[in-house]
């Protein structure tokens, strides 16, 4: 089945100083490049975002955050219930260069045994750069009642089938499907990188 895809748009964009899915990257916004990039791999797109009409127009199913600026715990969780699938690609919306084949090989490394696969980088797990089933919508619940704000600090209650280097850099050796843009600085390198 194919998985489902969920961009995060919800943030407070507080180290950019704007709102990052609206923000300009290259001619587009970045919110636009994000869907753009995963619609390649699911035909369900669902953006979780801050309010419905601050993205309008978007190619995608927008849901709102239950909780405005609570993090991404209860937004992933939202995401997961709207998709209604079995399997759900989650990514951030301010990643301009999501590798699809990356994505694709993170979903199908997804089974029965786990509940998330999660890439690990030199910067640590990327729970926004994963693949959730549909099971771990009730652990993360969990974590969210026992009052775990931490998406990381989350994962501790899902069988997670952790992608180390060796295995998502045969597919993505650049490693830039994970660069997230958080400040305009990085914005500006990013749009180098793309230039």
């Amino acid at each position: 089945m194919t998985p489902a895809a969920i961009v995060l748009a919800g943030g407070r964009s507080k180290r950019m100083g704007q709102d990052k899915a609206s923000i300009p990257f290259c001619g587009r916004r970045m919110i636009d490049v994000v869907v753009d990039r995963v619609r390649a791999l699911s035909d369900r797109v669902i953006v979780c975002a801050r309010a419905t009409a601050d993205l309008h127009p978007v190619d995608a199913h927008i849901i709102e955050d239950e909780r405005s600026f609570a993090g991404p715990l209860p937004a992933l969780i939202a995401g997961l219930r709207a998709a209604g699938t079995k399997r759900s690609v989650v990514v951030a919306c301010d990643m301009p260069f999501l590798s699809v084949p990356l994505l694709a090989a993170i979903a199908d490394r997804l089974d029965e045994e786990h509940d998330a696969v999660v890439p690990i980088t030199g910067d640590g797990p990327q729970p926004l750069h994963a693949a959730y089933g549909d099971c771990a919508i009730e652990p993360l619940l969990g974590a969210l009642a026992a009052g775990e704000r931490s998406l990381r600090g989350a994962l501790d209650r899902l069988r997670v089938r952790w992608l180390e280097e060796d295995e998502w850099a045969s597919i993505e050796p650049s490693g830039r499907s994970f660069l997230n843009v958080n400040t305009l600085a990085e914005l500006e390198a990013a749009a180098a990188l793309e230039a």
